[in-house]
């Protein structure tokens, strides 16, 4: 029997702007004919993470940076068995910020460092937000909604590519 392809969502969110774009992307990978879970930062499993095909990680931007539970998340947990446990898994990421220049870009660009230094497979857009979604104030939750929905249909593709 083969295994269900999985991705899991991990996230924080202060304001629930970062938290508003986990559906349409969660909808994403599951229209793309993937499983998957969402998990807060805080009640995510090692685990889930060793389990899943791929992980997306949503942050919101925090001083022009990442969110501190997320960097702890791999700081702490992921480092126990580093290098190697993530190695070869899907990664993306997808932020909120406040304005246009509030960091959301860097915020963005920091996390898929992380997730590279942890070997992790990292595939951008070549048409528009090529790192990855990002929500600012500012945005209409039209466009967030699209703009996830097609990332998390990106993600599910991805996995099932990798594993055919």
């Amino acid at each position: 029997m083969k295994k269900q392809n999985s991705l899991l969502i991990i996230y924080t969110s202060k304001n629930g702007r970062t938290e508003r774009m986990v559906e349409p992307i969660h909808q994403g990978i599951r229209d793309s004919g993937l499983e998957a879970t969402v998990r807060l930062v805080g009640d995510v499993r090692w685990e889930e993470m060793l389990s899943a095909e791929g992980i997306i990680i949503g942050t919101p931007v925090r001083f022009g940076g990442i969110d501190w539970e997320i960097k702890r998340l791999f700081d702490v947990m992921a480092h126990q068995d580093y290098p190697g446990p993530l190695s070869g898994k899907v990664g993306g990421a997808f932020t909120a910020g406040g304005s246009p220049g509030s960091g959301a870009e860097l915020a963005l660009l920091s996390m898929l460092h992380v997730l590279l230094n942890h070997g992790m497979i990292i595939q951008g857009n070549a048409h528009s937000s090529h790192y990855g979604p990002i929500a600012l104030a500012e945005s209409s939750k039209d466009s967030i909604v699209s703009k996830c929905y097609e990332w998390g249909q990106h993600w599910g593709r991805l996995v099932r590519k990798l594993h055919e």
